[in-house]
């Protein structure tokens, strides 16, 4: 076995792409916009600020992960094609996008972590805070290996022939030379099984590129964040071109776009697959969202930046499965066999067996669009490990500062880093992805499901709908568009999000996956595996309860009492605006159809500080 010069000479030349990067953005900074040195981030009262596009990039990196190219497209082909794409939407526009932006918005408004926020609405929230920390440290620690799983790919892209061609086939080169898997689990001795060197080795090039990105700043961090977001989109509309033009191509999109079986739609796990997708995919409940919006501007209008982030996420999965159901259709072509066949036969293992397969097809070129595609699942899910990263080390940080411990960030990240590696080194182990799979449906989906319906309680209950709309209004008052601040847009659509589907679905789905998991083993995997699965689920459930019982006051200053509400509730003049701004918005205050009136029994506590411990819906 020889070095492919195509492989490594793609590998090479995409090593390179982010200095062009860079050197392109500094050209243009110099000599269009005349704005070079201009930092990303800014010091606003001893803490780093984002400016409008490094958080822009940073939440579009976040959002747009690894699993909206290895787990969409098998959700989708799964769960019957088009029919699934339309649950998929339809989750996305009624559940995840609405709580995303929501959590931007509370996070600009707050200033705060993610757990200092919840901790700042009412003192019984602090336990949700840590169960959420928990959730964000566990799913770091095995989407970390997920990420991980793409670097001897790309070691073996350069490599010709691909090894998953020399004397194997890539189903056994996946569950024997990457994962070294048991025949097994019945069979199998005690405890995991070793560790394996190869992906041990490889999660500590993951943690090294993680630590160096987030250790030093949020400017560097911003820098690097401009090249990992911009090199997969280059990538993917790359991989989209060319897999489009192959044999076969049509019939994989028409089975992707063009079967639709309405009967699907009545399937409930459908429905808890499609939503369970976006969810880890846009990913609101796991608290980035809420602590990178504290790190930007005042007067950031975020519910721009959400929208955007939002339709970006769903858009790049969607273009992903193109090109992923293009390859899947030309294997289909090949083989002689249904596309159907094909795109089912790995589960969500399809990155690395079905299109590890494919990659042979493309002849001379084989190498080079393997490194082309393994390249881009590393950089998608670096971003979303950035994110992730930073938003524990910020946390911890402000934990620590809270009670008169300044330590420099890099020892945070170094120690954070050093705990999730060995927390990780689990995932190694021979049984190490089967205990992923466990841990993902325990954690990542049921309680992910859990924590979004507990945020969507505390934000109907203790925040409450009007104050929601006016840290937005606060937040684009003034603004060339909006003199007088913005409005959730559009109202009504907005508190059937804010009142009814995002609440009711998540709990409903929580629910649904409970009982199922509850009823049949996952998996079919012997009790002994799904009991890591229920010990960790118990544990974050448990941990969420601990202050619930706190009663007291509220932190939070009543609504006609917050100086940030001054200028939309018309008590300070505003000279970038019209003379009469003031006269307008106490009419809109006094009009009995402005949506900022609405007082109901989930809001009636937010007048005034005091919130008793009455009862606990």
């Amino acid at each position: 076995m020889g070095v492919s010069g195509s492989g490594l000479g793609t590998l090479l030349a995409l090593i390179f792409v982010g200095p062009v990067i860079y050197g392109a953005r500094y050209l243009y900074n110099e000599f269009v916009t005349h704005s070079h040195g201009k930092s990303n981030v800014e010091e606003v009262d001893g803490k780093e600020n984002l400016s409008g596009r490094a958080y822009l990039f940073a939440l579009v990196g976040y959002a747009i992960g690894i699993g909206n190219v290895w787990r969409f497209p098998y959700v989708i082909a799964s769960n019957g094609g088009s029919a699934a794409l339309f649950a998929y939407m339809i989750c996305a526009i009624f559940v995840a996008w609405p709580l995303f932006i929501y959590e931007l918005i509370l996070g600009q408004h707050t200033r705060l972590t993610f757990m200092k926020t919840w901790e700042y609405i009412h003192p019984r929230w602090l336990s949700f805070g840590w169960a959420q920390f928990l959730l964000l440290f566990i799913a770091q620690s095995y989407f970390s290996i997920i990420i991980m799983y793409t670097l001897p790919y790309i070691a073996g892209s350069c490599q010709d022939p691909l090894p998953w061609t020399d004397g194997t086939d890539a189903q056994t080169y996946w569950t024997r030379d990457i994962l070294n898997s048991f025949d097994s689990l019945d069979e199998k001795g005690p405890g995991p099984g070793p560790i394996q060197p190869t992906l041990a080795i490889s999660l500590v090039v993951f943690w090294l590129i993680t630590f160096f990105s987030v250790a030093f700043g949020k400017n560097i961090l911003a820098q690097i964040t401009y090249v990992t977001v911009t090199l997969p989109v280059i990538l993917m509309v790359i991989l989209v071109i060319v897999s489009t033009q192959q044999p076969g191509a049509r019939e994989g999109i028409d089975f992707y776009i063009g079967k639709f079986e309405w009967s699907e739609l009545g399937d409930l796990s459908v429905w808890a697959t499609a939503l369970s997708q976006i969810l880890f995919s846009l990913s609101p409940g796991f608290g980035t969202a809420i602590t990178y919006s504290s790190f930007v501007g005042r007067k950031e209008d975020v519910y721009r930046t959400g929208l955007i982030v939002a339709f970006c996420n769903s858009a790049f999965s969607i273009l992903a499965g193109f090109s992923i159901f293009s390859i899947v259709g030309y294997m289909a072509h090949q083989e002689g066999v249904p596309v159907e066949e094909v795109a089912t036969r790995s589960g969500t293992g399809l990155a690395f067996i079905t299109i590890a397969e494919a990659m042979t097809l493309f002849g001379d070129g084989a190498n080079a669009m393997s490194v082309l595609f393994y390249v881009m699942l590393l950089t998608l899910g670096l971003d979303s490990s950035y994110a992730w990263t930073e938003t524990l080390v910020s946390s911890v940080d402000e934990f620590l500062q809270g009670r008169g411990y300044k330590v420099q960030t890099w020892r945070i990240t170094l120690g954070l880093s050093v705990i999730m590696f060995l927390f990780g080194l689990v995932f190694t182990t021979r049984m190490g992805n089967e205990i992923l799979d466990v841990i993902d449906m325990f954690v990542g989906t049921l309680f992910l499901l859990f924590v979004c319906f507990v945020e969507a309680v505390i934000l109907n209950w203790n925040l409450g709908w009007r104050r929601l709309n006016l840290a937005l209004r606060a937040a684009t008052f003034g603004s060339k568009r909006f003199p007088r601040g913005r409005n959730i847009f559009p109202r009504p659509f907005c508190r059937v999000d804010f009142h009814v589907t995002v609440p009711l679905a998540t709990i409903f789905l929580f629910l649904y996956r409970l009982q199922a998991v509850s009823r049949d083993p996952y998996g079919d995997y012997p009790r002994s595996l799904l009991a890591w699965g229920w010990t960790l689920l118990a544990i974050c459930l448990a941990t969420t309860l601990l202050t619930i019982w706190k009663c007291g006051a509220s932190t939070m200053p009543a609504i006609e009492e917050d100086p940030r509400f001054d200028e939309v509730l018309g008590k300070v003049s505003n000279n970038e605006v019209e003379e009469n701004v003031e006269v307008e918005i106490e009419e809109e205050r006094k009009d009995p159809e402005d949506p900022d009136q609405d007082v109901g029994v989930r809001e009636k506590s937010e007048g005034a500080a005091p919130q008793e411990c009455a009862k606990v819906y």
